[in-house]
């Protein structure tokens, strides 16, 4: 056994990810010249400024996980390597216990793929396009300077709850979840999907996904079509989710449960960099009453009307005290809960060298257990729409073709 030490445990909001083994990752498709042994060097830098990734997670004596820092001798394996066309070899496996961050580069000529993998438990969307950014601002300096520039390390980001109790928000008498209330128990309800949240694989299995997009014209059109009626671009993409789960459904009485992560940093006061918390979220909530006459900007006003009250008065900002961020299981009682969380544009900001593009982007979930997840994935990348449905259902593409034609029906006077 190598000697190690203790850097802190988990919080509440970050338990059930590491008892799922759970990390998420991004890909990024990049067409140009890339450097090889450059990326490799800021990959090393990046642990220089985040040493807690360098880290892995254990489970104590008392049976509570934390993360734990391993003797300075242990080096951080380094970044795994493939050429294109080739399997990933059984050696490169996320394992919690080994590493919290992993960086995948698929060389393929002009064309390279990137995928960093990160710990869940320790980062959320935001926080691991922060840590894109991080690596790319150092790797584009090394390539057009010869240095990454200055280190400054990093504390270990903190929980949700910590962030909280700093500003002084306490958890108060609403959840968000009592929205639910008037349709629990009150209908007759399909079978549920199992739920178990148990840890039955060896090692964390991505979770099925599907994707689709809508072309940078269609994409002007539709935040054009938003901007008409006073709409944000994920508003209407919402209601678009809802109304197409509704037809799958096909039981027009009962009501559709809505859950979607907020990301809580710039919300705050003061408010929190992108890897100054590890999941900086709050839950919003919304019971979709959908009939044939529902009309998707309608729907869309309704779910953004309902988020500004509830943020207005400080229910999504203390949700998490509440209860565990997870994406498996239902409320009993309750219609399947339809989740989402917005992936954002991390390709927006990304510094580039000269003549290195990012033409796609691509999340992904991996986890150690076989409860059913279904989460919608949505943001704008490189100006298009990006749409992902991560569930292990028959046909996990057809919910979004609907999406898709809806929100092309919606923005087509501004189409050309």
């Amino acid at each position: 056994m190598f000697p190690t030490s203790v850097i802190r445990k988990l919080a509440k909001s970050e338990d059930f990810f590491a008892e799922t083994h759970t990390f998420t990752s991004v890909t990024l498709d990049l067409v140009g010249p890339f450097d090889l042994d450059a990326m490799s060097m800021a990959f090393d830098v990046l642990l220089e400024v985040y040493p807690v990734y360098s880290g892995h997670i254990e489970q104590g004596a008392d049976g509570r996980f934390q993360i734990v820092a391993a003797d300075a001798d242990l080096m951080h394996p380094g970044i795994w390597l493939v050429e294109e066309g080739e399997e990933l070899s059984p050696v490169y496996q996320l394992d919690q216990t080994e590493a919290l961050i992993n960086l995948l580069v698929r060389t393929g000529g002009n064309h390279n793929e990137l995928t960093l993998y990160v710990h869940h438990s320790l980062s959320d969307g935001t926080h691991i396009a922060g840590l894109a950014l991080e690596l790319f601002t150092r790797y584009t300096a090394l390539v057009t300077t010869g240095d990454t520039g200055p280190v400054t390390p990093q504390p270990a980001p903190e929980p949700i709850e910590v962030l909280l109790e700093q500003r002084g928000i306490q958890k108060g008498q609403r959840s968000g979840l009592d929205r639910f209330i008037p349709a629990m128990f009150a209908h007759e309800l399909p079978p549920r999907r199992a739920t178990s949240s148990a840890t039955d694989y060896d090692h964390p299995l991505p979770v099925p996904t599907a994707r689709a997009r809508l072309g940078k014209e269609e994409t002007a059109a539709l935040t054009k079509f938003g901007r008409k009626n006073r709409l944000f671009v994920n508003n209407l993409v919402s209601a678009a989710i809802l109304l197409a789960e509704w037809r799958i459904r096909e039981t027009p009485h009962i009501p559709i449960p809505y859950v979607y992560n907020v990301n809580l940093r710039p919300l705050l006061d003061p408010p929190v960099t992108a890897t100054g918390c590890t999941l900086a979220l709050g839950v919003a909530t919304y019971l979709a009453q959908i009939t044939p006459e529902t009309d998707l900007v309608e729907l869309a006003r309704d779910i953004a009307s309902t988020l500004q009250a509830d943020l207005s008065e400080g229910v999504v900002q203390q949700s998490l005290l509440h209860f565990n961020l997870q994406y498996e299981g239902n409320v009993p009682g309750l219609a399947d809960v339809v989740l989402s969380t917005n992936i954002g544009n991390i390709a927006s900001a990304m510094p580039m060298p000269p003549d290195l593009e990012i033409v796609g982007l691509r999340s992904q979930f991996y986890r150690a257990s076989s409860a059913v997840i279904d989460v919608y994935g949505f943001g704008v990348v490189g100006g298009e729409l990006i749409l992902e449905h991560h569930v292990d259902a028959a046909e996990p593409g057809k919910p979004l073709e609907l999406v898709l034609a809806l929100l092309r029906a919606a923005s087509l006077e501004y189409q050309h």
